[in-house]
């Protein structure tokens, strides 16, 4: 049986993940380095409470919930950190827990091997797509990871699923985004096929919350970069 490590389940989310009531499971790890990342905890070592599940474990954990989920439509997002590189064991748990009734969504950055997204692919009910910058450049720069993985990704999966079952969240983060290329995201996000466009304001966490010397350090770094140009 396949386990996963988890650091927050935050129950009775209502118009965050999709419809009706729902509750984000936070695993992780990442493969990403945004610099206003708002859960570095998955990946800079600062949260030491983490607290491994198996299938049936989480279920105990979740089914509390059920009545909300069945009632609203609602049920249980995977996110992370990003939750696919735990492939194996949301596969596991929705083949095992599918029939409750329950929708199952995934909130993911796609900057994964394809086989992770292949293996849950036709499981899950919704996505939710964190795009950070449609922009090569600015994609790379932001988050540190592989703009042509994740672009790739994005455009099978898409083709895949279709765009029903996508919402894309394109985000307005000051000193990456200095005028309106957001806009230009949209824009191409759109030309792609896309339907569902999230557009919003995205507030850097350590105005909000205190955040680890790593994830400080990754923000600095960022923000010479940028200095730089």
């Amino acid at each position: 049986m396949k386990t996963i490590d988890i650091c927050t389940i935050d129950r009775i989310r209502t118009n965050t993940d999709g419809e009706g009531v729902t509750t984000l499971v936070v695993s992780m790890g990442c493969p990403l380095r945004c610099a206003y990342c708002i859960n570095a905890l998955t990946w800079d070592g600062s949260f030491k409470n983490v607290k491994k599940y198996t299938a049936d474990e989480l279920y105990e954990e979740l089914k509390i919930d059920d009545l909300y989920f069945v009632a609203t439509g609602g049920g249980v997002v995977f996110g992370g950190g990003e939750p696919l590189l735990n492939y194996e064991f949301i596969a596991e748990f929705i083949d095992k827990y599918r029939d409750k009734g329950w929708k199952f969504g995934l909130e993911t950055s796609l900057s994964v091997p394809r086989k992770n997204i292949e293996s849950v692919m036709d499981r899950i009910d919704f996505f939710l797509v964190d795009t950070k910058d449609m922009n090569k450049e600015r994609y790379e720069l932001y988050t540190k990871g592989d703009y042509d993985l994740f672009r790739s990704n994005l455009e099978y999966l898409l083709e895949k699923v279709g765009p029903e079952k996508i919402t894309v969240r394109v985000p307005v983060i000051a000193g990456l985004h200095k005028s309106e290329e957001y806009k230009e995201n949209a824009l191409m996000l759109k030309d792609m096929g896309f339907t569902n466009i999230n557009v919003f304001p995205y507030v850097n966490p350590a105005e909000r919350k205190k955040v680890s010397e790593e994830a400080k350090r990754n923000c600095k770094d960022f923000i010479e970069k940028i200095k730089s140009k």
